[in-house]
């Protein structure tokens, strides 16, 4: 019989199962976590586009037991003498579904959820096992900042002390935050909601692969991980384009080696550039969206993917099935379609990716839209799509500030008037953009985008009062917006979240104490949980900041630190009226930043 240590178990895994009655750890020479806006951002679209592809308008939560599943692929565990699992592969996810158990946590109570309709999610994040209490995920580095966002996510603080695990806390934040930036609104209801959990918990899968010693559970980490000789569908593309010019033209052969050494050069600069190995097959979703796609999958239940959906799944196969509409018949038209079309849209490409990393004062609005933005997968169609090939330079550059124009404004305007910007809630609309401004001359491209942004605003200008801190990521990008418009900064990257000691964080004004007692509470908490009763202070200052201070002496501080912004105060004695001068002059910068142009 082999030894214990050389057995090997695979089992399908609800989540629940997953992160209810077990205690994970990671190992000292384990990574970081380290998942990216963009991987949350995936996950959430992910999850919610395969659950929203099932619901039903008026289903109930036994109903959900029927939906489709979603596979969220496997994670690999060793069990050690303790009873307890470490997370060989997979931290990555499951510290982010325990982001996201701790957000659904709050949003119930936020809801007002009802308690037979609310999901004990505590079940989830802490177990108790071996006589001792302790979080499901418990990584020792982490726990705090885990168990401040599941007290109060409003108000958590990274201890820059802890060096060894700064990254994994400063990231734990940002991604909650991105969570709550991102969570559809369309589940955000107190009816679907409570329909959401239930089948995130029972129907969301994970294969666990078990291991009893650590040699094995790396032998199969390495061999899941080893991608030997398979194809990705970047290269599929390439074998069926360059078959396609030699096909019954065998005097082509010149041509097609010729064209796979541009296509293998080209791809490997996409790579290089943009440091992702996935980047290439990002391209080519993008290109075939931005340039050819028409349809797009229903938004009701039992609907079938169509072009939009397709090419992000499967974009080799929908090029093959597409070659009439990509204007494919003669092998002539395959080689040219690589070193013309190919050669020009990802040159684009890269010029844009360069843009996002390296600003220029020409194209600044892209490196800037980078820190809070539409996901890739979108914006990077809306660019590519009214940019046809006979486009002069000054016509090219035109219409990509116009829609990095768009994309900031956009993204600034639905924010501030509480709406979503998750990819499943504004992909139709924006699918439906890159549709309309395809290969259109200017003055049509500046008539499509000003009228969305109409669209978007429920007056002529963004008319927001007394914005709550609900965010503070979003709200400390936000401070650095009006910062770098009133050219308080040397530069607008100095002003984002950073490590370094004089960057800046966002800071409360105001204790309650100072409003007084003349309002009743809700008001009061309303101006004290104001935005406006918070701005940027450079981290070396904060403990100088007179926090228990007079109302003058904080003011007076702010002043002689030029942290006031550009305001002209009236009067000075009194938190509520600062506030509300603060309010009012946010309003109109707002409105400056964010005007309904695209120009």
């Amino acid at each position: 019989m082999a030894h214990i240590a050389n057995k090997i178990d695979a089992k399908d895994k609800k989540l629940s199962e997953i992160l209810s009655g077990q205690r994970y750890k990671i190992d000292v020479f384990q990574r970081e976590y380290r998942w990216q806006r963009v991987h949350i951002e995936a996950l959430i679209s992910d999850l919610s586009l395969s659950f929203l592809k099932s619901y039903q308008n008026g289903d109930s939560i036994e109903k959900s037991n029927s939906y489709d599943c979603y596979y969220m692929g496997p994670i690999v565990v060793c069990q050690d003498g303790k009873g307890d699992l470490s997370i060989v592969d997979g931290q990555q996810r499951l510290t982010s579904f325990t982001l996201l158990m701790i957000y659904l946590n709050h949003l119930q109570k936020e809801l007002n959820i009802d308690e037979d309709s609310s999901f004990d999610l505590d079940t989830y994040l802490y177990v108790k096992k071996g006589g001792r209490k302790t979080l499901v995920l418990n990584i020792e580095s982490r726990n705090t900042i885990i168990e401040q966002l599941i007290d109060n996510p409003t108000n958590v603080f990274v201890d820059e002390s802890q060096i060894e695990s700064l990254e994994s806390n400063q990231n734990l934040v940002l991604r909650y935050e991105d969570i709550s930036t991102l969570f559809p609104s369309e589940i955000k209801t107190q009816e679907i909601l409570p329909i959401f959990v239930e089948w995130l918990l029972h129907n969301v899968v994970l294969v666990e692969v078990r291991a009893y010693s650590i040699e094995n559970a790396y032998s199969i980490f390495e061999t899941m991980n080893d991608r030997g000789l398979s194809l990705n569908p970047t290269e599929i593309l390439k074998g069926y384009l360059l078959s396609k010019i030699v096909e019954n033209h065998p005097e082509n052969e010149d041509k097609a080696e010729e064209v796979n050494a541009f296509w293998a050069g080209r791809i490997q600069k996409i790579k290089s550039e943009t440091e992702s190995d996935s980047a290439d097959m990002e391209f080519f979703r993008a290109w075939l969206r931005g340039k050819y796609a028409e349809s797009q999958r229903l938004k009701k239940s039992g609907s079938e993917n169509e072009d939009f959906e397709i090419i992000g799944t499967q974009f080799h196969t929908w090029v093959k099935n597409n070659t009439k509409r990509l204007n494919l018949v003669h092998p002539e038209d395959y080689y040219y379609f690589i070193r013309s079309d190919f050669d020009f849209y990802s040159s684009l490409y890269l010029r844009l990716n360069h843009y996002k990393k390296f600003e220029t004062q020409e194209y600044r609005n892209i490196s800037i839209n980078e820190h809070f933005t539409i996901a890739d997968s979108l914006s990077y169609p809306l660019y590519l799509s009214p940019i046809s090939k006979i486009d002069d330079e000054t016509t090219i550059s035109t219409k990509i500030r116009m829609v990095a124009s768009f994309i900031d404004k956009y993204t600034n305007i639905r924010t501030l008037q509480n709406k979503t910007i998750s990819q499943s809630s504004i992909r139709n609309s924006v699918y439906e953009l890159v549709k309309q401004t395809r290969n259109v001359t200017i003055s049509d491209l500046k008539t499509v985008l000003l009228n969305e942004l109409l669209k978007q605003l429920s007056d002529t200008e963004i008319r927001v009062s007394f914005l709550p801190m609900n965010n503070s990521g979003y709200y400390h990008y936000f401070y650095a917006r009006i910062l770098d418009y009133l050219n308080e900064a040397d530069s607008f990257r100095s002003l984002l979240r950073s490590r370094k000691q004089d960057s800046y964080v966002l800071m409360r004004i105001f204790t309650l104490e100072d409003f007084g007692h003349e309002f009743d509470e809700p008001t009061l908490y309303a101006y004290y949980n104001s935005v406006s009763n918070f701005c940027l202070v450079r981290r070396y200052d904060i403990e100088q900041y007179p926090s228990d201070g007079t109302i003058s002496d904080k003011l007076e501080f702010l002043h002689s630190n030029n942290y006031m912004l550009d305001m002209a105060m009236s009067d000075t004695t009194s938190a509520i009226s600062f506030v509300i001068q603060k309010d009012n002059f946010i309003q109109n910068i707002i409105n400056r930043i964010w005007n309904n142009d695209v120009c």
